[in-house]
């Protein structure tokens, strides 16, 4: 990264752009490389989702100002460029990466899943492969139902999870971006997690939660990768990890009303963004 970040700095000289703007520029794609290397570490390249969910995370995870936001939505969208023009990537991987619209994302609430698409989506998961059925309605579960993010998911640690006769109860770790909160499962959740620790492969020296079949805690992208493949099977559309997350906001809004609870339960450390939930019909 250090070495891309150094032609883009000459690229950005070249456009005769001042030496503020090319500070900010770098300071922002270095933030973005710094999240970008604790969710993937051996990563070699940067993705397309890669910068989408970075997008997400910083109009939904982060308290900063629209304008802030804007700005580092810019620079994404001049790197890309970058990285296309100098073949770093055989497209712009940020041709789509929409900057905010009057302080608001799109000014479009987030896609939740309906009753019925949750169902479809459940049923495409009991569909498919028999060794994966439990790990991966659990993903689900996990962020439909107690609205856990995608990285921490892929955190989860056994020593995370407190059983009790009735409930499974997650200690989720803070961050600084997130609150530490312990996150209590529904009926439903805690029956699908019990269910997959009951087959779970033991592995020796992998503690993580959720694992693949060869027994590697599964990543980021992997769990992304999970649910889009069962979203797409149950045809539904533009259904992604972080829909399952903003699914669970929306309905508990809904259930309590108070905004300042929902955002505790999610680990926000503030309530803003919580708003443009209560017009989804």
């Amino acid at each position: 990264m250090d070495s891309i970040l150094r032609h883009f700095e000459s690229y950005l000289k070249q456009h005769a752009l001042s030496p503020t703007t090319i500070r900010n520029y770098l300071a922002d794609l270095r933030a973005f490389s710094r999240w970008h290397a604790a969710r993937h570490p051996r990563a070699a390249a940067f993705a397309t989702a890669d910068f989408r969910a970075y997008r997400e995370h910083l109009c939904n995870e982060t308290e900063h100002s629209p304008a802030t936001v804007n700005r580092r939505l810019q620079s994404l969208r001049l790197f890309g460029r970058f990285l296309h023009e100098k073949g770093h990537a055989a497209h712009n991987p940020t041709r789509d990466i929409e900057r905010l619209r009057n302080g608001k994302a799109n000014g479009a609430a987030p896609r939740t899943l309906t009753p019925a698409e949750i169902t479809r989506l459940c049923d495409a998961i009991s569909a498919g492969r028999p060794s994966l059925v439990e790990r991966d309605q659990a993903l689900v579960q996990l962020m439909l139902q107690a609205g856990l993010r995608v990285a921490e998911v892929a955190a989860l640690r056994l020593r995370d999870l407190v059983t009790s006769s009735r409930h499974v109860i997650v200690e989720v770790r803070g961050n600084s971006h997130t609150a530490a909160r312990s996150v209590p499962f529904n009926a439903e959740a805690s029956r699908a997690l019990r269910d997959y620790i009951a087959v779970r492969p033991a592995v020796p020296r992998v503690d993580h939660v959720f694992v693949s079949q060869r027994g590697q805690p599964l990543s980021i992208r992997s769990i992304q990768r999970v649910i889009d493949t069962h979203a797409r099977n149950a045809g539904l559309a533009d259904v992604s990890a972080q829909s399952l997350r903003h699914t669970c906001a929306k309905s508990m809004l809904e259930q309590t009303q108070d905004t300042l609870q929902v955002a505790q339960w999610l680990g926000q450390r503030s309530t803003r963004g919580l708003g443009r939930y209560a017009n989804k019909t």
